[in-house]
């Protein structure tokens, strides 16, 4: 086997795939979404919302706190006879009636049916009456006091070490969410790559010229160079996004200003996702080549999807137990440890030294599947009308 053969099928599968429209249709598909979201939210963000419609209310006080000035602003005055009446006859707008310990018991509230959502402005007006009452007892300084929330700032530190926080989840986070991303848009032509020559029955022509090794690296070394194209599309795109929302979707709560970079968790996390996708690159193309069409092979597409995903399933508990031993079977089971080990990464819970042999075990187990996929594509192509089973592969090893 020689580079340059492996380098024949990378540009023909390369060339093949990005002349399709599908290819492209699913590549833009998530970037057209968030960007579908990102001008709704902007939109939402700039529009002026319609004031709401003032209310007229008379309203009755068994606490002696509400104050008549303070009702006054509002629109409201002391009720009348037969408040409660009249409002059900649709005479009078809203009624409120404050009880002796507002703390303990219900304001009541009869009002004119404005809708499901039209009808929380009444509980925005008791509620307002109620404090401008409280407000009006106490000076202006204290008064403002009461409503403040105090700000914070928090220095946390990691071994006597200021810690990156949020701001430092974010890269190694996003490494996570690229390996769903390239499990769920090239997963499936993972599976197809080798399935679809013996469908067509035309390995045996290409096995004349080509070994399979080279066959099946070049199909992998191709897919990988279209999963960073769609990787390359992602990140462009949420650029542009984020440098088009920045000034109206304020994002300094989540972090997002301040991005921390990490180079150990950063490469860590890299190194994790090769391996992974490796590894799981590999179970597909075997899948592929142990079943005769893709009608066949397609239910383990799915399963393969699930088991790669499964750890999300469990996230609370990988985020607050991060020591559990449901975490440590996820971590150390090599179908689930990439995402597992993505997500501890993220939150600083990965040991470095943990991290680095979970992914060389990555590698190790990815290559040892790879030689076993070369293998299953071997025997398939001549028993392209069954299954292969597990003894066929082992007895005639690649």
């Amino acid at each position: 086997m020689s580079a340059n053969q492996v380098r024949i099928v990378t540009r023909f599968e390369l060339t093949r795939t990005i002349r399709r429209p599908q290819f492209w249709i699913a590549a833009l598909l998530l970037p057209a979404l968030m960007a579908a979201m990102i001008a709704v939210m902007t939109w939402a963000g700039t529009s002026t919302p319609e004031t709401s419609e003032p209310v007229s209310f008379e309203y009755s006080d068994d606490s002696g706190i509400i104050s008549e000035a303070a009702a006054a602003r509002l629109g409201g005055r002391p009720a009348g006879s037969d408040a409660e009446q009249r409002t059900k006859d649709g005479k009078l707008t809203a009624y409120l009636h404050y009880p002796t310990n507002p703390s303990t018991e219900l304001v009541e509230i009869h009002a004119a049916d404005r809708g499901p959502f039209g009808n929380s402005d009444y509980t925005t007006l008791a509620r307002e009456l109620f404090t401008l009452s409280i407000d009006s007892t106490l000076d202006p300084s204290t008064a403002e006091l009461v409503r403040t929330t105090p700000a914070t700032t928090i220095h946390a530190y990691t071994d006597g070490a200021p810690s990156g926080g949020i701001s430092a989840m974010i890269l190694p986070a996003l490494l996570a969410v690229l390996l769903i991303l390239i499990v769920s848009l090239l997963g499936n032509q993972m599976l197809n790559s080798a399935v679809e020559e013996k469908e067509n029955r035309i390995s045996e022509m290409i096995l004349v010229s080509l070994p399979a090794r080279a066959l099946i690296q070049g199909k992998i070394l191709a897919l990988a160079l279209l999963g960073l194209v769609q990787i390359g599309i992602f990140v462009i795109t949420g650029v542009l996004l984020y440098a088009a929302a920045a000034p109206t979707v304020d994002l300094s709560f989540l972090g997002i200003d301040t991005i921390v970079v990490d180079p150990v968790r950063v490469g860590l996390g890299l190194a994790l996702l090769m391996g992974g996708l490796l590894t799981l690159a590999a179970v597909l193309v075997l899948i592929g080549a142990a079943m005769p069409s893709a009608k066949d092979a397609a239910p383990f597409y799915s399963a393969v999807v699930i088991v790669t995903i499964a750890p999300l399933y469990f996230i609370t508990t990988i985020l607050m137990t991060p020591d559990s031993p449901v975490v440590a079977i996820l971590t150390y089971f090599p179908f689930t440890a990439p995402m597992t080990a993505l997500l501890l990464n993220a939150t600083g819970a990965l040991n470095p030294w943990a991290g680095a042999l979970i992914a060389i075990g990555l590698f190790v187990i990815g290559a040892l599947i790879l030689r076993l996929a070369i293998a299953a594509f071997q025997l398939g192509v001549i028993q392209y009308d069954q299954r292969l089973r597990v003894k066929d592969l082992i007895s005639r090893p690649a």
